[in-house]
């Protein structure tokens, strides 16, 4: 027999969530000068353009404004003084690094560090974010921004890392999210790090319009999250006239896209996280040339393609390659999944079939998560069924996420514990019920 479970009811819950919907989401935004005053930049200049004010789908976001020194010293006083301070629910730091503009999930350089402090002068002071500070991420997904931004026509891209400079950005970036480690998770704000280019390459004007962008696409994550930490749902939080974005989610044999396919029959556009995996690891795409070269040409097969089951037995036990692997294709996936997400209609529901929800920290990027879940012996009969070993099926469901991990991020969850028929029923009841009534 197929359930379905969710959030509170939203009927039940209307003035609460109303209320959560409504609150204002606030927003503070960094920028600096260069060293010499003299040179053409690009970040204070944009940040002053930013209003007071952007409108939200039924709320704002109230913006304050802070021009950091070019320098490394003090940045991580500076970082605390502003959670200390303000409390903002949002924090954007605004770098020059780029020819294009770049969000940043990690705050810290990985590469070797050519110079330290602002673009083009010797900063003297503390050390720079990569001198072995730890890596602290923002729990956002940037590559999955970046290509809503870029489906919205703006000059957007994503970058794995700050690149050859550990700029002044950087530096604030990390300090912000050290201070805001040590906070309570429920009150820790949402930081981002935002790469722009010089204006040569880029006018104010235009990076300012990509900032109130960026920085209503984290606001409306703070507002989910909002939603779901209160147990209304992230359904609660108005959207406008924009598709619905559902991520639908679940374990190794769970039949997760069997349900998709169900979602699909009823007009669903559905984008499937492993067939874009397959096309950006095709040859001539970077996806292929990164591997190989991380890899060696031992995984390629006898017409050049990738050898993707001999590359899945390289790294599936091997966590080190693994975390190369999917360095390199899980921004690309989520890039290109995002901009495919934004192709459907006005009104309309886009589904994210995506496996890796959880471990990736995607679930408040989100308008609803639902995870379809299965007992853990009809997961291992099915996957036996598809030829794994009982060994190898275990070990399978072992390397993702847990039914209570992805159940503490679900506004849906739908056991699919009988027949098909059962589970089309179930998705039926869903779709009228929670999805297309949203």
């Amino acid at each position: 027999m197929t359930q379905t479970q969710d959030a509170t009811s939203p009927q039940s819950c209307a003035t609460a969530g109303s209320d959560v919907a409504e609150a204002p989401v606030t927003v503070h935004v960094t920028g600096f000068e260069h060293f010499d005053r003299a040179s053409s930049i690009t970040p204070w200049d944009a940040v002053r353009l930013l209003p007071e004010m952007i409108e939200l789908v039924g709320s704002s976001a109230i913006l304050t404004r802070e021009l950091l020194p070019a320098a490394s010293n003090g940045a991580s006083a500076a970082g605390g003084s502003t959670i200390e301070r303000l409390r903002p629910d949002v924090v954007v730091h605004v770098g020059l690094q780029t020819q294009t503009m770049a969000p940043e999930r990690t705050a810290r350089n990985d590469a070797a560090v050519c110079i330290s402090g602002d673009i083009g002068s010797q900063a003297s002071g503390e050390g720079s974010a990569s001198d072995g500070a730890p890596q602290y991420r923002a729990a956002w997904t940037p590559a999955a921004l970046a290509g809503r931004l870029r489906a919205a026509g703006l000059p957007v891209t994503y970058t794995a890392g700050v690149g050859q400079y550990a700029e002044v950005a950087a530096n604030y970036a990390t300090a912000t999210l050290e201070a805001a480690s040590d906070m309570a998770e429920g009150s820790r704000p949402v930081v981002g790090l935002m790469h722009v280019p010089d204006q040569e390459v880029m006018s104010s004007p235009t990076v300012a319009e990509v900032l109130r962008a960026f920085i209503v696409e984290l606001a409306d994550v703070v507002r989910r999250r909002r939603a779901a930490v209160a147990g209304l749902g992230r359904l609660s939080v108005p959207r406008g006239n924009r598709a619905l974005r559902v991520g639908l989610t679940g374990g190794i044999g769970s039949g997760k896209s069997t349900v998709a396919g169900l979602l699909a029959a009823r007009d669903a556009h559905i984008v499937d996280a492993d067939v874009i995996a397959r096309e950006v690891v095709e040859p001539g795409t970077p996806g292929f040339d990164a591997i190989v070269a991380a890899f060696g040409a031992e995984l390629l097969t006898a017409d050049g393609a990738l050898d993707r089951a001999l590359l899945a037995e390289r790294v599936f036990n091997d966590p080190d390659a693994r975390g190369t692997l999917e360095a390199i294709m899980l921004p690309q996936v989520a890039q290109t999944a995002a901009q495919r997400m934004e192709a459907a209609a006005p009104g309309g529901v886009a589904v994210y079939d995506v496996p890796l929800l959880v471990e990736e920290g995607m679930e408040d990027l989100f308008d609803c998560v639902m995870v379809v879940e299965t007992p853990h012996a009809l997961r291992l009969a099915r996957l036996q069924r598809r030829g794994l070993t009982r060994e190898d099926a275990e070990s399978r469901i072992a390397s993702q996420a847990g039914d209570e991990e992805r159940r503490q991020v679900a506004d849906i969850v739908l056991l699919n514990n009988g027949t098909r028929e059962d589970l089309a029923d179930g998705v039926e009841w869903l779709w009228a019920n929670r999805i297309a009534v949203n």
